[in-house]
């Protein structure tokens, strides 16, 4: 496989299988307790005090990420604490990289100051777009390890297993009698 199709195979697996769109309405969802956080708070302490309204926000936004992404995007059976603190330690590395870099960068450096809604600018916006592919790349490569996780082939012949129904046919020759019995769930 050339180099060019190992790059496009690498993107194909990161952002268009079923993983991805788990990821990424866990993603909205995490998302959008961020951003509600972050303005309750801006609308108490003011938008001038952002650095106050951002750690909140981002640690209630990881502990939900980290719920969602451990039961249904990455289906992890890796030990709770230690995932849990790789992806803490990650999450909120990242995101309060991106934040604190790119928010004032953005607000105030190059005068991005429309606000969506009132308390909630733009700029916050997009540095969140930035914290959300680092997140992605940390998720899928460090915190949620492959060899931890259930695939949803693996899933699917749970499932089939579980479902299979084993008949057994009985003919008593001394009668005209068919005794037809199912075993759900047989080994």
């Amino acid at each position: 496989m050339s180099t060019p199709d190992k790059v496009m195979a690498r993107v194909k697996d990161l952002f268009f299988t079923r993983e991805f769109i788990r990821y990424f309405f866990s993603g909205v969802a995490a998302t959008i307790v961020d951003n509600i956080v972050f303005k309750l708070l801006s609308d108490v302490l003011g938008l001038g005090k952002w650095y106050f309204s951002i750690l909140p926000a981002t640690v209630a936004s990881v502990v939900v990420a980290y719920v969602l992404n451990r039961l249904w995007v990455f289906r992890s059976t890796d030990h709770l604490l230690k995932e849990f603190l790789r992806f803490t330690g990650t999450r909120v590395a990242i995101s309060l990289f991106f934040t604190y870099l790119v928010y004032p960068i953005m607000y105030f450096g190059l005068n991005i100051t429309y606000e969506l809604f009132p308390n909630l600018p733009i700029a916050k916006l997009i540095a969140l777009l930035f914290v959300i592919l680092g997140n992605r790349l940390s998720g899928k490569f460090y915190v949620f390890r492959e060899e931890h996780r259930r695939s949803d082939e693996a899933e699917k012949d749970e499932n089939r297993d579980r479902s299979e129904v084993t008949q057994d046919i009985i003919v008593d020759p001394e009668s005209t009698t068919t005794i037809i019995r199912s075993d759900n769930n047989a080994d």
